[in-house]
């Protein structure tokens, strides 16, 4: 499934039928359709960031070498959120974190870290590396930003609930993994 079919998904989902039909229709879009386009995959995007962040983290394990033990965080190939463990030869290398950089005392290390997703465009190929996130997930988070937009609350919650239900349902499935995600104790 593409971006843009999401897309159209979840403008269904809201009642913007006559949306979800001019972006099928693959032809020239209106103004207000463009930007109602450009909002949905701002919104796509942002849901996929908040769930890297907070609920699916994505790891990532990457070998790297320095001379000086300086890793510019410009030179990872994804970028990081969160050092997991740094590490030579399979054993833990002292490590600290500065603005720029991650500071190790060892030439060559084996850093695992937790990533954001990249932006994803209209005719990118949907796919989130962790399996259980799906286009439902996603899509009810995208109505729930597009009503909070709109200035509806009462339909913002009721999705919102959906899309916090959803979560709950998929965390329950998986193990605890040593840290709580935002909210979930309450």
């Amino acid at each position: 499934m593409t971006v843009k079919e999401v897309i159209i998904q979840t403008l269904r989902l809201v009642g913007r039928e006559d949306a979800a039909d001019a972006v099928a229709a693959g032809g020239e879009l209106d103004e207000e359709m463009t930007r109602l386009k450009r909002a949905f995959i701002t919104y796509l995007n942002a849901v996929l960031d908040e769930l890297a962040r907070g609920y699916f983290p994505l790891d990532y394990v990457e070998d790297m070498t320095a001379d000086d033990g300086r890793y510019v965080f410009s030179a990872f190939s994804k970028p990081p959120l969160r050092i997991r463990s740094v590490t030579c030869g399979g054993k833990k290398v002292k490590w600290r974190l500065c603005p720029d950089a991650l500071e190790a005392d060892s030439p060559e290390i084996t850093v695992t870290y937790e990533y954001a997703p990249s932006a994803l465009a209209e005719t990118d190929e949907f796919a989130y590396p962790v399996f259980a996130v799906g286009e439902r997930l996603v899509s009810y988070g995208m109505a729930a930003e597009y009503y909070l937009v709109m200035g509806d609350a009462s339909s913002s919650q009721l999705w919102e609930g959906r899309y916090r239900s959803e979560i709950e349902l998929l965390l329950s499935h998986s193990a605890v993994r040593g840290r709580i995600p935002p909210r979930r104790w309450i």
